[in-house]
């Protein structure tokens, strides 16, 4: 686990947490529900094509561009039992940390740091630098 342990609570390590549309649309179809993207509370959700699930497992060790920035996606987010309670109703469904464990070694996502600061707008497309 990549985190960081204070005073009070856990708080992850890495400043960025990346999750693509299409990691949802995978989970869901997994455990058979509808889940919104702040269940995962991702700093960028990124929409991607096709029907490849969990693409941005491939994204670890890449640099992206997106927007103005340039972020390198470091390693796969492990996930706890926040995935579990759902952010508007606060009703508790296990089966989506247990389908997660089960299918996915526990992780959702990757973490990113940031290569080269800059601005990022809602719609910016995200690119694998070279």
């Amino acid at each position: 686990m990549h985190a960081m342990k204070c005073d009070r609570g856990v708080f992850d390590a890495m400043p960025l947490a990346l999750l693509t549309t299409q990691t949802i649309a995978s989970l869901a179809a997994m455990v058979n529900a509808t889940l919104d993207a702040q269940r995962f509370r991702p700093n960028l959700l990124i929409e991607t094509v096709g029907d490849e699930p969990f693409p941005e497992d491939a994204w670890v060790g890449s640099v992206l561009r997106i927007g103005g920035a340039c972020v390198r996606a470091e390693l796969r987010d492990e996930r706890c039992v926040v995935v579990n309670i759902d952010p508007k109703t606060a009703e508790r469904n296990p089966t989506i940390l247990r389908a997660i464990a089960r299918e996915r070694q526990t992780c959702l996502g990757i973490y990113g740091s940031t290569v080269t600061p800059g601005i990022v707008a809602v719609g910016d497309p995200v690119f694998l630098c070279p």
